[in-house]
């Protein structure tokens, strides 16, 4: 007996008539007694008297029934669980990304994904991907220079450089390129290395060179970095989108020739199976870098 042999029979045991089983299987009366003796023909038994109008299990059909109990009760479970699964589907993809990765780069990978007019839905995060990652918050974290952590899994979906960024009428705005030298002797507009690791990185570039790292001021975000240039002086170090994004009224930015590029990382929950519309997401990610 196949699967559509075992609905059918226990629909026939459940309600006793052809005509109900035809109506609730979606075919034809016709259609449910040919299965039937071709049911019974295949297995060499009587399943089933007809009595008037209805059927009567034989003792063969009763045992049988019994055996196949738990194939219908496991049948009516996944019945009842598919309205809940596809609400799952439906929910919108929620994403949290830092700042400069939602202002410069994530908007081509939703068109691709399919997000043009907003024909999905989607619940985007500007916080803290990691820990909207571990509370259930997000399904993907987006973000420069991550560290590999043990319980995400990390994929690089993009590089970018960082540039410095200073006012017009900075010392450095002269020189076309920079190094991490000429920056050390001016105060720095940049972030915490021990919970930034964007900070990370341009102290390891830093230190590299025997230069110490010492901001004058230490900011969250790249934006904040401009924001605080802009209104105080100094340099700052951003990545290159922030840079076209936000460097502009009075401020100039700079490449700097011995800093590392850093790498956009789209991450997610290792080991936890992904609802089919964020892996679709994150194929569309993964796409972009192949491309």
């Amino acid at each position: 007996m196949n699967l559509r042999d075992m609905e059918l029979f226990g629909t026939l045991m459940r309600v006793g008539t052809t005509t109900e089983t035809a109506r609730l299987l979606g075919i034809s009366q016709p259609g449910v007694s040919g299965q039937l003796k071709r049911l019974e023909s295949r297995l060499g038994i009587s399943l089933f008297h007809r009595t008037g109008n209805r059927l009567e299990p034989t003792r063969e059909a009763n045992e049988l029934f019994a055996m196949a109990l738990p194939i219908f009760s496991t049948h009516s479970h996944v019945r009842a669980k598919l309205p809940s699964l596809r609400d799952l589907a439906e929910k919108p993809v929620a994403i949290s990304a830092t700042p400069a990765l939602v202002e410069s780069f994530i908007g081509p990978i939703l068109i691709r994904a399919g997000y043009q007019n907003w024909q999905k839905r989607i619940v985007l995060r500007v916080h803290s991907p990691e820990d909207d990652l571990r509370n259930g918050e997000a399904d993907i974290g987006l973000q420069m220079a991550l560290p590999p952590k043990a319980e995400f899994q990390a994929h690089a979906v993009g590089r970018i450089p960082l540039v410095a960024i200073l006012p017009e009428e900075h010392p450095l705005a002269q020189a076309t390129v920079l190094t991490c030298a000429m920056i050390a002797a001016h105060p720095l507009v940049c972030y915490n290395p021990d919970w930034s690791p964007m900070g990370s990185t341009i102290r390891a570039a830093f230190l590299s060179q025997g230069l110490s790292y010492e901001p004058a001021c230490a900011v969250p975000f790249c934006a904040n970095v401009c924001s605080m240039v802009r209104a105080c002086g100094g340099v700052g170090i951003v990545d290159a989108m922030t840079a076209r994004d936000y460097g502009m009224r009075g401020l100039v930015s700079r490449p700097i020739k011995d800093m590392p590029e850093v790498s956009i990382i789209a991450f997610h929950r290792r080991n936890e199976p992904m609802r089919a519309p964020v892996q679709d997401l994150l194929t569309a990610f993964l796409e972009g870098t192949a491309g």
